[in-house]
């Protein structure tokens, strides 16, 4: 064996031993962990079937902020806000420890986009503060002038006039959604593709109905451009910033392509999770995961980087719970992910002398969680993914080590 083939090997066998990785440089390339293998476990259907998640965000964050509600109807913040995102009357704040939104009681759910946020309450309204300089906070600022400028911020949680009866809330970039117990999705703000068939690229400062159909059962979009419908019966639409060439002709709806508008060709969705303009996942009720959209790093998590178009079903897993873009749970509470930057720099520079991404799913390393109650999705390069346990306890999971270990926020939800 020449020095060069022997380093590989040392390389791998201390990726395979000391970080519980994938064995994706070895012959086989199932994905291991303590001797679980994807591809060998139970691939079955649930015996029932999962019902739509439809269970209310109990945190999100933004790209430098965090907001959470307790399940005692308190409101929570902490980090960095420069519009008011904190909600604590100030413009400019900055805390790592989480402290309490005064005077907000018997709120229920949470949203963020880019720079503000969104808070259902008990009694179906709903509050927003932060920046509003696209509309997206729904009523006229309080504002804030600097010298020779004037900045549309709100720097305290303001009730949205209008809106009642609202069920659930969602927050894109620069832009608001709610849906409403009649099946009503209000939206207001811009940029948003589910705005473009009503709004037309202009600015909407107030709630206005963007789409209406009694059977809504959930709506979704996570701080980007796309937005995602799920309904009753298991049937769900997108509406997608993703090129024309990764839709097949079962997934896309024969209207004029200004409305952008697909069906996504399954009957059994229950939860549908968004990389705005990169990736697609969805959950059906079987526990399987398909996704659509890029595979450059291999978030289709097909073994490969090709593209695909249509949703492909994510290889080897089954019996799912939960899903958030390229991370899964499993009834045996293991964590499973696939995608960018599965190890660390130095190790892929001596195998390929560049980044290696992992294109199948892999087991997330000392990650068993059986009570697994919540995912929230971050921003790419930050805190990716935190995740909340039933009795309260919330974990970050930093996607850019390769330990994946999980770390305590310093924040209970209960």
């Amino acid at each position: 064996m020449s020095l060069s083939s022997l380093s590989k090997s040392i390389i791998c066998m201390a990726l395979a031993l000391n970080l519980g990785a994938c064995s994706y440089f070895l012959p086989s390339t199932s994905p291991n962990l303590g001797g679980l293998l994807a591809e060998k476990g139970d691939t079955r259907p649930f015996e029932t079937p999962l019902p739509i998640n439809t269970e209310p965000k109990r945190m999100a964050l933004g790209a430098m902020f965090t907001v959470g509600v307790k399940a005692d109807g308190t409101v929570w913040s902490w980090g960095s806000g420069s519009s008011g995102e904190l909600g604590r009357n100030d413009y400019n704040e900055h805390t790592d420890i989480p402290l309490i939104i005064p005077d907000m009681t018997n709120f229920v759910e949470v949203a963020v986009g880019s720079n503000h946020v969104l808070a259902l309450r008990k009694d179906g309204t709903v509050w927003s503060w932060g920046n509003n300089e696209k509309g997206q906070l729904g009523y006229k600022e309080d504002g804030h002038i600097e010298p020779n400028y004037y900045r549309a911020f709100q720097k305290l949680p303001k009730q949205i006039p209008d809106l009642t009866d609202i069920v659930s809330i969602a927050a894109g970039a620069n832009f608001s959604l709610a849906l409403d117990k009649q099946g009503k999705v209000w939206g207001w703000g811009s940029e948003a593709y589910i705005l473009k068939n009503v709004f037309d690229n202009t600015i909407q400062k107030a709630p206005k109905v963007v789409y209406e159909d009694k059977n809504i059962a959930k709506i979704v979009t996570e701080r980007g451009r796309d937005t995602a419908i799920i309904f009753t019966n298991g049937g769900a639409i997108i509406f997608p910033t993703l090129t024309e060439e990764m839709f097949d002709d079962v997934t896309r709806q024969s209207v004029p392509k200004e409305y952008r508008i697909y069906h996504v060709p399954f009957n059994d969705v229950v939860d549908i999770s968004i990389v705005s303009g990169a990736l697609y996942t969805i959950l059906r009720k079987d526990g399987t995961v398909w996704a659509l959209g890029m595979n450059k790093f291999g978030s289709l998590g097909q073994c490969d980087y090709k593209p695909y178009k249509g949703f492909v079903r994510v290889k080897n897993l089954s019996h799912i719970k939960k899903i958030n873009a390229d991370i899964a749970w499993d009834d045996t509470g293991h964590l499973w992910h696939w995608g960018v930057n599965v190890y660390e720099k130095w190790l892929l520079k001596q195998l390929y002398g560049n980044y290696y991404n992992g294109h199948e799913p892999c087991p997330i390393h000392e990650s068993k969680q059986t009570d697994l109650s919540f995912f929230v999705s971050g921003y790419v390069n930050q805190i990716n993914k935190v995740i909340g346990l039933d009795n309260g306890v919330v974990f970050f999971l930093e996607e850019r080590r390769s330990k994946r270990k999980l770390h305590p926020v310093g924040w209970s939800w209960k």
